[in-house]
């Protein structure tokens, strides 16, 4: 674990300090050495991926609450030059770990699947029995920026997952347009928000939106006000008292708070009306048209926004903000991108390898960024980054950023959005935090974690 906590620092201060391999930032787009050259048409032709004599179908699972667009691209050069096709299965994100260690219990394996970031993936699936190994494939390793290649290891050295995608996000994405007519800036602190709130409300617009009826996304106002609220009070060292269950989430103040500040924007009425009919869907809708100001969510809403209000829309009418603290603006959270894992029992594994292999060329690096603009962490990958992005950019630049603690830890946060659910129909603080701190301790224990047997 002091390998872990090594890792984890030399990422968060890789990211604060921009200090990727390769990467310089010019006017938006990052690690760009010459800007006025395509990669797709200078890069050497790709050499991972032949033609097949027998092409079959690779199945990839994905949650849905990932984009499958830029996928769905790179799988279109991919059938291309080997023949084979990608069968693309999106499963529901807010269930997406437990369908995923179902099927596996069961033998179901999908031939390559996208998993959240990080080692403790492995335990879950019991990554040393069950996944293909990329140790030491270095021509995969060569590609990536290092600190995200030693933020997948293991203490014995192991690595299960290769990392795809950029640099992810959360925090307070807002209406520009809403933010203008109402006069209003973003906040400096927590309570000029509950103020800004509320004069967005007197003017007609429903200040927050929350998505209960889908469970997840009530989830991100705790995460990325935990950036902004816990981590400031307890420390990497209270983190790492929560991983030994040394520290429990009921016995943390700030942990808290957080209940007691969602549940102050209910009793406020600073949420929607049909706050328990809430979806993810109506949600990017309601923000686009103007009637909803803000809402409390990840970076997979850029894509989303873009397919239904334009590129043009995002770029000039959507902002970012942190969880603000209480004293000032807060902490943007950032997480590092999903990994791709290959079942070594897959009907296919093979070609799943191969289609990996294929993906993290530099073409198709190129191509996924052209689609899904972000913080690469690939070497001398292309990315025009949103105002948004470039926000987070900022903050990074500036030490105002911090790794998902969901990141942090092996003990997951179960069933939280059940929790959550059941919250925002009770608005029982402390059934919620003692339910909360449970869940944890009893996914630690069915872990068999050090600590908590």
């Amino acid at each position: 674990m002091r390998k872990m906590k090594t890792v984890l620092s030399m990422l968060t201060v890789c990211l604060a300090a921009s200090s990727f391999t390769g990467c310089s930032s010019n006017s938006g787009t990052i690690g760009t050495p010459d800007a006025g050259k395509s990669a797709v048409a200078t890069n050497p032709p790709t050499r991972s991926a032949a033609p097949t004599k027998d092409p079959v179908t690779v199945t990839f699972v994905i949650p849905n609450t990932v984009d499958a667009v830029p996928f769905n691209k790179i799988f279109e050069a991919y059938q291309k030059q080997t023949g084979n096709k990608v069968e693309l299965q999106a499963l529901p994100g807010g269930d997406f770990d437990n369908m995923m260690k179902t099927r596996f219990s069961t033998g179901d394996f999908p031939d390559l699947f996208l998993m959240q970031p990080g080692t403790k993936q492995n335990v879950k699936l019991r990554a040393e029995e069950t996944l293909h190994e990329w140790s030491a494939d270095t021509a995969v390793w060569d590609r990536i920026i290092p600190s995200m290649k030693e933020f997948q290891t293991t203490p014995d050295k192991k690595i299960y997952g290769v990392p795809f995608g950029a640099t992810g996000m959360m925090g307070v994405y807002y209406n520009k347009d809403v933010f203008g007519k109402v006069g209003v800036q973003p906040p400096k602190n927590y309570a000029d928000l509950i103020e800004t709130a509320k004069k967005i409300k007197a003017s007609g617009v429903t200040p927050f939106y929350e998505g209960v009826k889908d469970g997840w996304p009530a989830q991100i106002f705790y995460l990325t006000g935990w950036v902004s609220g816990v981590d400031p009070a307890i420390g990497d060292e209270g983190v790492q008292k929560l991983e030994k269950n040394q520290l429990g989430l009921a016995d943390i103040p700030q942990v808290k708070d957080l209940f007691a500040k969602q549940k102050e924007l209910k009793d406020l009425g600073l949420y929607q009306d049909n706050l328990m009919a809430g979806t993810y869907d109506e949600m990017q809708s309601k923000m686009g048209d103007g009637k909803v100001a803000m809402v409390f969510m990840l970076d997979g809403i850029i894509p989303q926004l873009e397919k239904k209000f334009s590129k043009d829309f995002v770029k000039d009418h959507i902002g970012f903000f942190p969880f603000p603290a209480a004293n000032d603006a807060g902490t943007a959270l950032i997480t590092p991108p999903n990994q791709l894992m290959v079942p070594e029992k897959a009907k296919h594994s093979k070609e799943a390898i191969d289609l990996i292999k294929f993906m993290v060329t530099p073409d198709m690096v190129n191509l996924y960024y052209q689609t899904a603009p972000g913080i690469p962490i690939f070497k001398d990958a292309k990315s025009e980054l949103y105002p948004v992005q470039q926000t987070v950019k900022g903050l990074i630049d500036t030490g105002k950023a911090k790794i998902n603690v969901q990141n942090r830890l092996t003990p997951t946060f179960a069933d939280f959005q059940k929790t959550l659910q059941n919250f925002f129909i009770n608005g029982n603080v402390d059934a919620a935090v003692k339910e909360f701190d449970a869940n944890y301790k009893k996914d630690g224990k069915s872990k068999r974690l050090a600590g908590f047997e």
